[in-house]
């Protein structure tokens, strides 16, 4: 049987260090980074672990990865200050003892001293590394790298602050990493589709998945993989084996047949965002976009300032919360309003036509709903949105019903507000 690791020769695991982490309060993105980094790059992450500061978690989580890996990369726990207590558990469990790297003292003291700084026992505390590691300098920050090898084991120790590890990774782990060991050749292909479930995709993709799987053999393994996110799902396939020139041609053929058969759900390939893809469409037809929002507060917008290049046609929004702000700025008749109410039709034809005319622009996007929690009623329920889309001489406009909370219906309407707007132009 074929396994994905008899190729990435190098088990890795991860082993995240943080009481910050495990309570929720901190966002553990530094090991999104590393594994898709080094994934990327070939090598194999089969385990990930959290642990809290102190020395026996530490030592207990390094004795648990190491059952099932060759390498370990820590983060977290690395600072002079005594509830950073990494180098403490992995001297007890590698051994030596804590002495002054004087390299890495005499990098500190004049990182100190061009920055104004006091060189203090701090100094001397963080230079301080157990003698059973080798000492690589980190010249974005002050906690030492640490790299230990014993009965063919190896570790290595990166700071938490994420910058620090992400440069650290790129310029100095990784470079090292490819060095020492041998890996497979590895290739994902991503394909981003929109406004279409993941079980129709995958009802669609059945024969191009059949295929794929027909295709694994001893030398190359391959893979399609659903990743859904809110309103959208990302395919991605992926190739690992010996065969650079089979896998690329592979990955190739599949993604173009895929392309072929769910072209209308698909909006962009590889890392491009949907807000992105819709400001490229803008740009070709040198188009302008005005935008009203009443439930969605600036959300929508937010995603198309996100784009970069975007002030080259987004021209602003109007944040039309209230009634008055309706009538008063977007033109929506008070009779429309209290004849339909504000989340209707009627209402959002009439921001679409009224950002159009205040604004000046080519397009325009208006939404009116209720996000929730309250708001709702038997007729117009939670998650009643209704989404319109324009130009001066035509304007359409479709009605959702979400069913999420009150952050993801907004989240929705703003992705299906855009893939509208995708649509629209597309045809236009």
């Amino acid at each position: 049987m074929f396994l994905v690791t008899d190729l990435c020769k190098m088990k890795i695991s991860l082993l995240i260090i943080g009481d910050e982490i495990l309570s929720g309060e901190t966002l553990d993105t530094n090991a999104h980074f590393i594994s898709k980094i080094l994934n990327e790059n070939g090598f194999n992450i089969n385990q990930k672990l959290t642990v809290g500061d102190t020395e026996n978690e530490i030592i207990n989580g390094i004795e648990f990865l190491y059952q099932n890996s060759d390498f370990i990369i820590t983060t977290g726990g690395l600072g002079p200050t005594k509830d950073d207590v990494t180098k403490y558990a992995l001297m007890k469990y590698f051994g030596g003892e804590l002495v002054v790297n004087q390299e890495m003292k005499t990098y500190l003291t004049e990182r100190y001293q061009k920055r104004g700084l006091e060189v203090n026992e701090l100094t001397s505390l963080q230079a301080s590394v157990p003698s059973s590691a080798e000492v690589l300098i980190n010249t974005v920050g002050t906690a030492p790298v640490m790299w230990f090898n014993q009965n063919n084991k190896q570790l290595v120790t990166l700071p938490g602050v994420p910058y620090e590890m992400k440069y650290l990774i790129e310029n100095l782990i990784l470079p090292k990493l490819l060095e020492k060991f041998s890996t497979a050749f590895i290739l994902h292909e991503t394909i981003r589709t929109v406004a279409v479930p993941e079980s129709k995709l995958a009802a669609i993709l059945n024969d191009v998945e059949a295929a794929i799987e027909a295709a694994i053999t001893t030398e190359n393994y391959y893979k399609l993989a659903y990743l859904p996110e809110l309103g959208m799902v990302k395919l991605r396939l992926t190739g690992i084996g010996k065969s650079q020139t089979e896998i690329t041609a592979n990955l190739a053929k599949w993604k173009k047949e895929i392309d072929a058969i769910t072209a209308k759900y698909i909006y962009g390939f590889g890392d491009e965002s949907l807000a992105t893809a819709v400001g490229k469409l803008l740009m070709k037809k040198s188009a302008t976009l005005g935008i009203a929002e009443s439930c969605t507060g600036g959300f929508l917008s937010h995603l198309i300032t996100s784009a970069t290049g975007s002030s080259a046609y987004y021209l602003g929004s109007v944040i039309s919360y209230g009634y008055e702000v309706k009538t008063n700025l977007l033109g929506v008749q008070k009779q429309t309003l209290e004849s339909h109410g504000a989340v209707s039709e009627e209402t959002c034809n009439e921001m679409v036509s009224g950002t159009l005319k205040q604004l000046n622009t080519t397009y325009a996007i208006a939404i009116t709903g209720i996000a929730g929690p309250g708001g709702g009623t038997p007729e117009k329920p939670v998650g009643t949105v209704w989404i319109g889309v324009g130009n001066q001489t035509e304007t359409i406009t479709k009605k959702f019903l979400f069913d999420r909370n009150r952050t993801e219906n907004i989240q929705l309407s703003a992705v299906y507000a855009l893939d509208m707007l995708r649509k629209f132009i597309e045809v236009k």
